[in-house]
């Protein structure tokens, strides 16, 4: 029997329904029952990055300045009187003590005032003392017993003048130190005033600077510096300032500073050029972030920080450049873990991988 035509059509629309049904429920399926992994895939990429937490910190800005090394003392040694050069008992390089003979100069005239000058003393002593007793007996005037006593003055003043003259024809050191010249001979014929020896006293060095003008208030006597030679690269040395001058030299309007240094080894030479580092500020409590980690951004200076895991854009103001590092003024909070390696290619709100050591900024 068939079917009547309305009936056909009814089963045709129901069995389309029943397909689309179908396909709708597999569609359902296929999307509710991904394997895993499936969702991650389709997630924003992170970019990974190496972070380092920013903290209050003292940080010392220095200031460097070239120096030189200087004997803490230097004595040129001259006669005090005319003469031959009869004794001559140094020579540069040598080592000498205080109070060392160097040199002798031809004094018999000197010694032949002294001698006569012991004479005369010894038989006015004698005088004085026979006269004395003639004047308590009444024998003699006071006029007298004085004239004797003066000539007895006379002799002694003599011999102290012999002396002191004595003394001037003998060169002494007055320094334990070096001989670092010796400009004459022996047999030689000096003058009075005339140079003979140059020494110095290397045990301490004097470190030589000039500090500028707006410098100068930071350096205080007793403070440490730091010294490096040319000479003994990869070494350091510790000084102590010991004078500031209290006038600028005309020519630089810098002020010229003395930093003892200890040299008991001998192994540092004055004349060796230095360079000096000293503390020219000290900022307590600064934000200091690695000078990598700013980047500049159409006249502005930008660094990133991460906040639940996505880069945040900070601008930044930069108080002071200290070497590898920015003292910054503004623009981060204490504790800000910033971006300090990965950041060059990071925008605003995009997500980051940690990948410090150990997993930590």
């Amino acid at each position: 029997m068939k079917m009547p035509n309305m009936d056909r059509k009814k089963a045709g629309r129901l069995l389309w329904g029943v397909l689309i049904f179908l396909v709708i429920m597999t569609v359902v399926l296929i999307v509710t029952h991904r394997p895993p992994g499936k969702e991650e895939d389709t997630q924003e990429p992170a970019l990974p990055v190496v972070t380092q937490i920013v903290e209050p910190r003292v940080m010392d800005e220095m200031l460097h300045v070239p120096g030189r090394l200087e004997p803490l003392v230097r004595a040129v040694l001259s006669a005090e009187q005319d003469g031959l050069i009869v004794e001559l008992n140094a020579d540069k390089g040598d080592a000498v003590t205080k109070g060392q003979l160097l040199l002798r100069i031809d004094g018999r005239t000197w010694e032949q005032v002294r001698r006569r000058a012991e004479v005369e003393i010894r038989d006015a002593e004698k005088d004085v003392v026979r006269w004395r007793e003639l004047r308590e007996a009444g024998a003699v005037s006071a006029t007298d017993y004085e004239a004797i006593q003066s000539r007895r003055d006379r002799a002694e003043i003599a011999m102290a003048e012999a002396e002191v003259f004595l003394s001037q024809c003998e060169v002494r050191s007055p320094l334990d130190g070096w001989v670092n010249d010796r400009m004459v001979e022996s047999g030689e014929y000096i003058g009075k005033g005339q140079p003979v020896f140059e020494l110095a006293d290397t045990s301490r060095l004097k470190v030589a600077f000039d500090v500028p003008e707006k410098d100068a208030p930071a350096v205080k006597q007793g403070m440490s510096v730091s010294v490096e030679l040319a000479a003994l690269p990869g070494e350091r040395f510790s000084a102590e300032v010991g004078f500031v001058s209290f006038l600028a030299r005309r020519e630089n309007n810098a002020y010229r500073v003395e930093a003892l240094l200890e040299n008991a080894e001998g192994t540092l030479k004055p004349g060796m050029i230095a360079n000096v580092e000293l503390v020219r500020r000290r900022r307590e409590d600064s934000l200091v972030v690695p000078l990598v980690a700013v980047l500049p951004r159409k006249g502005e200076h930008v660094v990133y920080v991460v906040e639940k895991g996505r880069a945040v854009r900070n601008v930044v103001q930069i108080d002071a450049i200290i070497g590898s590092e920015a003292v910054l003024r503004a623009g981060l909070l204490p504790g800000a873990e910033v971006v300090v390696d990965g950041h060059r290619a990071l925008q605003d709100g995009m997500r980051v991988e940690n990948q410090s050591p150990n997993g930590q900024p």
